[in-house]
Parts: structure tokens; C-alpha cells; sequence
């Protein structure tokens, strides 16, 4: 049975919510990561932002971001949003249509990926992108 990839970031980085404005503001303490993933967003670092917007993915659109320190009052503009239009949720998970290259997104929360844009993803230099088979990440 082919099951999608949950896609994670070997960096643990700080929290954010999005603000009415738009903006991602940190709510814990931590770093600004390469890929930034939370409930309701998506946040991926500009370059492999850049690389996802030559794969022309299906049901995927790429928005600027702002990242916002309300300690600092600092803005970051390093980081871009995915808008992936694929949702899905666990109890489905084996009935997904994982022909080509897509990401998914399950319970507005995770991303995972296709197995052949898993393989894509692993041979492209984005080093901080791991990856474990359908939900075997979530079990126990």
C-alpha cells in the first residue's frame, strides 16, 4: 500500500499565530526555522520556496510572508507561505490519490508528500526536510 510522507524540519523553531493583518507573530520562545509549520500555517524559507514555484505543484499557492517579534517589534521577510489546497484527515489516509508530485495537508496542521516528491525533496540540498511513512510519526 502507498502512503504519503509526513514532512518535517530537523530544527525545532519557535511558534507563531497569524495576526489580523496578515502577519505571523512568535508566541514561544525559539529560533526562525528553515520550515515553519503550525496550525493554520505552512511557513517554508524563500529558497525552497523559489524551488516549489519551478515544480508548479498541483493545488499549491506561494504568498509572501512576515514573520513578527513583538519583543523585538523586529519584521522578517526571509520566509514565504504555502496555501496547499490538498486536505485530507487520518481516517482517510490510505484512499489518497498520490499519483505525481503533490503535498497534502492533514487536520490543517501537517504536510506530507506524495512518494515521488519525497524523493524529489530528498535529492534536492533542502538537508533540514525529514520524512517518515503516513502516520507512523504520530503512533504511541
Amino acid at each position: 500500500m502507498i502512503l504519503p510522507y509526513f514532512m518535517f524540519c530537523t530544527e525545532m523553531g519557535a511558534d507563531l499565530y497569524q495576526l489580523k493583518d496578515g502577519r505571523f507573530q512568535i508566541i514561544t520562545k525559539g529560533k526562525i526555522t528553515p520550515l515553519m509549520i503550525g496550525y493554520g500555517y505552512t511557513l517554508v524559507e524563500k529558497k525552497f520556496a523559489e524551488y516549489l514555484e519551478h515544480l508548479n505543484l498541483p493545488r499549491l499557492e506561494i504568498e509572501d510572508a512576515i514573520i513578527y517579534d513583538p519583543i523585538d517589534k523586529n519584521e522578517t521577510t526571509t520566509h514565504r507561505q504555502l496555501k496547499i489546497g490538498q486536505h485530507f484527515s487520518a481516517d482517510i489516509i490510505r484512499d489518497i490519490d498520490l499519483e505525481g508530485e503533490r503535498l497534502l495537508l492533514m487536520n490543517n496542521r501537517h504536510v506530507f508528500a506524495s512518494p515521488k516528491l519525497k524523493k524529489r525533496f530528498e535529492d534536492s540540498d533542502f538537508d533540514y526536510l525529514r520524512f517518515s511513512v503516513g502516520l507512523s510519526e504520530f503512533a504511541g
